[in-house]
């Protein structure tokens, strides 16, 4: 028998014929158990995707399970065709499973089909020639090469940098592991800093004319909160931290309260940044010297939040990156979450996270005036115009139920809470601050304001049959600068309810469309943002400039109008 093998197999893998038999039968076992656990997780907890989950990894993924199924059947019979297709297979599905993990994990869902396909070749093998198996042994050299690429790209694709890197140095090592500010009035200011490792802190904050103001922080956990108010309308102040007695001037920052009365502003805003982001546009941003910049969501992805401490990460993660340190610590945030700042893509009230988003973000977040104990929507005025964030995710119905008169996506109270600022007469303008696209034909499950056509006709109407102030809008969730003006905005059955819109996004996420038409065009692509820019000098009228730019400055599109004091 012993002569006989040495006959039957290969001089380079000479094998018995128990463990050729052995081979197979594990091979058999352990791909068909495979397919099936696979399937049955797709069905039940879902397939691996990126953070936007994009329609066509859907189509990918199960395409490639198919080949995987179609390998391992075919592998019963002919276990060179099938071991081979099996080997493919799975370096395709390790480098989808890296739209959601890292190359080195996502290796682990692609080894589950890469030990039967070689399983299976062993036992094809035998018969051989050496040649054969030098061929074979390249082949799978190749295959993992290729698998360890593609896994590599759609993980840059899904989580690296969308466009160029900013070049400012890192941070100096400071207790202060970051700050910023915001919740900016004509009076008053808001400054949250995270200090490691201290018992007590003061926020030191002098104008242009060295007059000091200090005032206490407010303690939860490691984070400080200082609230500033009797200060100057219309005045730079510098600030920075005295931590146990010790000031700590490595880490300043920079705020403009508001002046009172009609003046001219600019506001930034933005949308949709990959978690630690450090990219360029942030710094375009600061260059242009907004007096407030608005986060419209997405400040983060961080998809994988299932506790305080995740968010904690994802919050450290962003604002300790050189880039957005230098916009946060120079120019003040007004910021409301979108999905993947609050849970996982598409997330509504349902979202187990919802409760610890909440903390995290009135924890960590200098932000206005909270008008609901569950939620974030809030509102601030710059002379004669406000600005109404509104929270469409903490409120909302799943995007999955069925459209109706019933189905909302900012809650009642937030919709009756909205429609009393839209009929605040003390302003000229009110810019609404949507996280997501409200031009789209009904699509049924859409997550943007198609998928809530009565909710949105609802509001439509209000504004068409109501004394309001002029509507403009700000939104975000699409990766792309849009404007339109008011040709497609208007969604009243009966009266005029158009309005002009301004989508500004990716901050650092790679481009797409979605909703429109828009017409003054719609944009797709990383390091954008949006601008507006309002005129006002008293008079009977004041100038509203829209425009979306990207990280070198260029202007991408813009749209300028004219508002009309009642």
């Amino acid at each position: 028998m012993a002569e006989h093998e040495h006959e039957h197999g290969l001089h380079a893998v000479a094998i018995s014929d128990h463990v050729e038999d052995l081979s197979r039968r594990v091979a058999r076992t352990w791909s068909l158990t495979a397919t099936v656990l696979f399937v049955v997780l797709g069905f039940t907890v879902g397939i691996p995707h990126g953070p936007d989950a994009e329609p066509w990894e859907r189509i990918v993924q199960l395409v490639t399970l198919g080949i995987l199924a179609i390998g391992a059947l075919l592998a019963l019979r002919y276990e060179g065709v099938g071991g081979a297709i099996l080997l493919v297979g799975s370096a395709g599905l390790w480098g989808l499973s890296a739209l959601q993990h890292q190359p080195a994990i996502s290796f682990l869902p692609g080894l589950l089909f890469l030990v039967p396909a070689v399983a299976f070749l062993i036992a094809w093998q035998r018969t051989k020639s050496t040649a054969s198996l030098l061929v074979l042994l390249g082949v799978v050299a190749l295959v993992l090469t290729g698998g360890a690429l593609y896994a590599n790209s759609l993980y840059q694709h899904g989580y690296g940098a969308a466009h160029p890197e900013s070049q400012l140095p890192p941070l100096p090592e400071s207790p202060v592991v970051w700050i910023w500010s915001g919740s900016i009035t004509s009076t008053d200011a808001t400054v949250v800093a995270r200090l490691a490792e201290t018992s007590s802190a003061y926020l030191t904050v002098m104008d242009d004319q060295e007059n000091l103001h200090e005032v206490e922080g407010i303690r939860t956990q490691d984070v400080w909160r200082f609230a500033l108010d009797d200060l100057t309308p219309g005045t730079r102040y510098d600030y920075h931290v005295t931590a146990d007695g010790t000031p700590l001037p490595e880490r300043t920052g920079t705020f403009t309260t508001f002046p009172v009365g009609p003046t001219s502003f600019t506001v930034a805003a933005a949308s949709c940044a990959r978690l630690g982001s450090n990219g360029l546009v942030y710094e375009t941003i600061a260059a242009r010297e907004p007096d407030v910049f608005i986060s419209t969501g997405d400040l983060f992805y961080a998809d994988y939040v299932q506790s305080a401490a995740h968010f904690t990460h994802a919050y450290e993660s962003s604002l300790t990156q050189p880039a957005q340190a230098h916009l946060f610590s120079s120019i003040p945030i007004a910021y409301v979450w979108d999905d993947h700042d609050y849970g996982r893509n598409d997330s509504d009230a349902t979202s187990p996270t919802r409760q610890l988003a909440f903390e995290a973000y009135t924890r960590n977040v200098p932000h206005y005036p909270l008008a609901a104990p569950d939620a974030i929507y809030q509102a601030f005025s710059i002379g004669r115009v406000q600005f109404v964030l509104i929270d469409d995710r903490s409120q909302r119905d799943p995007s999955s139920e069925e459209d109706g008169p019933d189905k909302t996506m900012l809650g009642e109270d937030q919709l009756l809470w909205l429609q009393e600022r839209l009929l605040d007469d003390r302003y000229v303008a009110t810019i609404v601050v949507s996280q997501v696209p409200w031009i789209s034909e009904p699509v049924v499950g859409a997550d943007h304001w198609g998928g809530y056509t009565y909710e949105r006709q609802r509001i439509a109407e209000f504004i068409a049959t109501n004394d309001t102030s002029a509507v403009v809008m700000i939104a975000g969730d699409a990766h792309m600068v849009a404007i339109d003006d008011g040709t497609n905005t208007n969604y009243a059955a009966n009266g005029e309810a158009a309005f002009p819109l301004l989508q500004a996004a990716a901050l650092d996420r790679p481009g797409s469309i979605k909703g429109g038409p828009y017409s003054e065009g719609a944009f797709a692509g990383a390091g954008q943002f949006g601008l507006i820019e309002v005129t006002d000098t008293g008079g009977s009228t004041l100038e509203i400039r829209l425009s979306g730019l990207d990280w070198t400055a260029d202007t991408i599109v813009e749209y300028e109008f004219t508002v009309e004091a009642p």
